[in-house]
C-alpha cells in the first residue's frame, strides 16, 4: 500500500489532514488502482513556491493548485513520486471545505505520479471518474 511522507507545517492544524484521512486516501486508492507499495512524498507550498515550481518544470509562469513529480527511481527506492500543494490556492477553491478540497487535490495528484494524465479528453475521460470515486469511497 502507499505511505506519506507529509510535510503540513504550512497548514493551520485545524486544517491539516488527518493520518486517518490519508489513510482512507491510500487505502481507497490501492483498491482502485492496485497501486503497488511506496511512499509518496506530500509538501504544502505557498502561491510563489508553486508558481517558481510551475515555471521551472511546466513553463507556465502562474499559481496553480497542485504538481507532481513522478519518480524514475521507483524500483530502487520505493519513492513513487512527489505531490506539491499550495496551500491557498486550495483555501480559495474550497468553497467552505478545506479538507475536501485537500483530499482532492491529493488524489489527483496521486494519480498523475501513477501515470494518469488529463491533457487529452480521452485520458480525462479515465483520470476524472477515477479521482472523482476515490474522493468518494474517502468520505
Amino acid at each position: 500500500m502507499i505511505t506519506f511522507e507529509i510535510e503540513q507545517d504550512l497548514v493551520p492544524k485545524s486544517s491539516r489532514l488527518s493520518g486517518e484521512r490519508l489513510a482512507a486516501i491510500a487505502h481507497a486508492v490501492s483498491m482502485r488502482e492496485g497501486a503497488d507499495r511506496g511512499t509518496i512524498g506530500v509538501s504544502f507550498v505557498d502561491d510563489a513556491e508553486i508558481q517558481r515550481l510551475n515555471r521551472l518544470y511546466r513553463n507556465k509562469d502562474k499559481v496553480t493548485d497542485v504538481l507532481s513529480f513522478a519518480s524514475d527511481y521507483v524500483e530502487q527506492t520505493g519513492h513513487l513520486g512527489d505531490v506539491i500543494i499550495d496551500f491557498a490556492q486550495a483555501e480559495r477553491q474550497a468553497e467552505g471545505d478545506i479538507e475536501l478540497e485537500l483530499t482532492d487535490l491529493l488524489v489527483h495528484g496521486i494519480l498523475h505520479v501513477l501515470g494518469y494524465d488529463h491533457e487529452e479528453p480521452t485520458d480525462a475521460e479515465r483520470m476524472f471518474p477515477l479521482q472523482d470515486a476515490i474522493v468518494a469511497d474517502v468520505l
